[in-house]
C-alpha cells in the first residue's frame, strides 16, 4: 500500500515483500544500491537485519535521487571512490600518472600503496621474508609469479592497468574475510550497513565503500574488530582506520564493482 505522509511517501509492507522488490517498484532499480537507500531511511523500523521485513510495517521511501549509500548525500560512483582514495595513499592528484610509480619510506608502492603481504595474498608475489614476517618494510626481494605479466617491481609499478586490476581484487578478497570473521560471531556485513556508530568519541556512518577503505588501510580483520568490538587501529603512520571508514564512506559501491 502506497501512501503519503509528512515525511514523503510510504509503503506498507505486504507479505512476501523484500527490500530489493520494494526498489524495484519505486525506483525501477532492485539494485543493493537502490534497496539500501530504502533501508538506511527505515532502519528504526526494520532493525539490525534488512531481511526481516514484517508484514505492516510502514516504510518511508526516499526520493530517487536523495543518492547516498548510507542513507544521506553521494559522494559519487566507484571510480571517484577510487580516484579520491588514490590521490591521498599516493600523494599525487588524481589523473597523473606519477601516481602508479610512487613508493613509500616503507617500500608501500603505486597508486594504492601495495605492499608485499597484500601482493602475497593475491599471487602476484612470493617471498619468505617480507614485510612484518621477518622485515620491518618492503623490500620487494622475492619473486614475481608472472600473474597478469608481471615479472618485475618495475613491471608492476609502470602499469595501471594491473594496478587497478588489483584494488579490485583486494577488495573482494578482503570482503570475504570481513564477512567470513562477521559469521563466525553470527553476524553479517549486511547488519552494520546503514548504521550510525561511535567509536573513540568518533561518530561514523557504516557504508561499504568505507568498510572496504578500511580494510585496505588496516587489513579485514581491523575492520572486523572495529565492528565487533569496537578496536581502533592504525597504520604505521598513525593513520586511523576511522578515517578511511568515514572519509571514503557514502559512495555508491556494490560488490559488482570489483567482483
Amino acid at each position: 500500500m502506497v501512501a503519503r505522509s509528512t515525511l514523503g511517501q510510504t509503503y506498507t509492507v505486504q507479505a512476501g515483500d523484500f527490500l530489493s522488490a520494494i526498489a524495484q517498484k519505486f525506483y525501477g532499480d532492485g539494485s543493493e544500491t537502490a534497496w539500501r537507500k530504502i533501508y538506511a531511511a527505515n532502519q528504526a523500523t526494520i532493525g539490525s537485519d534488512p531481511t526481516q521485513l514484517k508484514v505492516g510495517m510502514v516504510l518511508v521511501i526516499p526520493p530517487k535521487d536523495s543518492g547516498g549509500s548510507a542513507g544521506g548525500t553521494s559522494k559519487g560512483n566507484f571510480q571517484a571512490m577510487l580516484a579520491a582514495m588514490g590521490a591521498f595513499e599516493s600523494g599525487i592528484p588524481d589523473g597523473n600518472p606519477q601516481q602508479y610509480q610512487v613508493e613509500n619510506s616503507l617500500g608501500f608502492m603505486g597508486k594504492y600503496q601495495f605492499g608485499e603481504p597484500l601482493l602475497i595474498d593475491l599471487g602476484y608475489y612470493q617471498a619468505e621474508v617480507f614485510y612484518m614476517h621477518g622485515a620491518d618494510r618492503n623490500n620487494w626481494q622475492g619473486r614475481w609469479t608472472g600473474k597478469r605479466g608481471v615479472d618485475s617491481k618495475a613491471t608492476f609499478k609502470n602499469s595501471s592497468e594491473v594496478q587497478e586490476a588489483a584494488i579490485r581484487e583486494a577488495f573482494a578478497l578482503n570482503l570475504s574475510r570481513i564477512k567470513a570473521a562477521l559469521a563466525e560471531q553470527g553476524q553479517s556485513v549486511d547488519g552494520y550497513l546503514g548504521q550510525v556508530q561511535t567509536f573513540d568519541r568518533k561518530t561514523v556512518t557504516i557504508s561499504l565503500s568505507g568498510l572496504l577503505a578500511g580494510a585496505h588501510l588496516s587489513g579485514p580483520y581491523g575492520v572486523a574488530n572495529l565492528l565487533l568490538k569496537g578496536v581502533v587501529v592504525g597504520d604505521e603512520f598513525g593513520t586511523s582506520i576511522l578515517k578511511y571508514v568515514d572519509e571514503y564512506g557514502g559512495y555508491e559501491v556494490t560488490p559488482a564493482d570489483f567482483s
